[in-house]
């Protein structure tokens, strides 16, 4: 993708920032368990991702946690304590005044008809929100679709936005996670990954590193498959405490274990 973005992107400058853009983009991964970014040069945060992922399945919009991990995040709180627009997990996760959240909708759904087409996790805001030129924070993800064919589980996310240097690994790790998680949910194999931007881009202050990037290029890292979704809540509370802190004394699963350990190795660095 920087490839494409340095080969062939066209100079745009939204709101004044200059990038490089390529228009309606994407790229499928056969194997969505292979979401780890090792290049050294890249220098990806498998803690931020992890936190990242914590946090959204927590269903959550406070924006400390984040600001744990990247402060930048509190640059995109319009009210200094949350998050308005990037917290999808709370929008996927959390049902507030409903009886399901669209997870639970979303896993009911598919149990009841498995070849579906209507599995779609929604994570736009309402349009007048969207089109707020003042708010800054406005989600680069639209939605995601699930579909069961050929006896595993696909999924298709959609992005009104990304940014192939701070968004576009993250959101990858994210939402491969979460179609991980679906599967075992439904006990339907994990598929392929389906990744459109409509606007995939590489701003002005990251072409040199992009090029850096290209010039020593690495495979990427593979996780093991997921296990054991039932100790995600346990997972979830070993992150909290460790950011506040604290050491984890949930019992975890080693799937989870070996998960959490950037989020202890970051703790650790903060606090020597």
């Amino acid at each position: 993708m920087l490839h494409e973005l340095i080969a062939c992107g066209a100079r745009v400058a939204p709101r004044g920032a200059e990038t490089l853009e390529v228009v309606a983009s994407g790229f499928t991964l056969d194997n969505p368990r292979s979401r780890i970014l090792v290049n050294p040069v890249r220098r990806w945060s498998a803690a931020l991702a992890v936190g990242e992922f914590a946090w959204h399945v927590s269903g959550s919009d406070d924006v400390e946690p984040l600001a744990y991990y990247a402060p930048i995040w509190r640059q995109f709180s319009g009210d200094g304590a949350h998050i308005r627009g990037s917290c999808y997990g709370k929008r996927i996760f959390d049902p507030g005044a409903a009886s399901l959240s669209q997870w639970e909708a979303l896993v009911e759904l598919l149990r009841s008809d498995p070849e579906s087409r209507r599995a779609i996790l929604s994570v736009q805001q309402a349009p007048a929100e969207a089109l707020d030129i003042a708010s800054p924070d406005v989600p680069c993800v639209t939605t995601c679709q699930f579909l069961i064919r050929d006896g595993r589980l696909d999924a298709i996310v959609h992005m009104r936005s990304n940014d192939a240097i701070w968004g576009l690994p993250y959101d990858v790790f994210l939402f491969t996670m979460i179609q991980e998680m679906l599967s075992l949910e439904l006990g339907v194999p994990l598929g392929r990954y389906h990744h459109f931007a409509g606007s995939l881009h590489l701003y002005e202050r990251h072409f040199a590193l992009a090029r850096r990037i290209l010039a020593n290029p690495h495979g990427g890292g593979e996780m093991p498959p997921m296990t054991d979704v039932g100790r995600l809540r346990a997972f979830v509370a070993a992150e909290r405490s460790l950011r506040g802190g604290g050491a984890h004394a949930q019992e975890l699963s080693p799937y989870w274990s070996e998960l959490l350990a950037p989020i202890v190795a970051f703790a650790a660095k903060r606090t020597a």
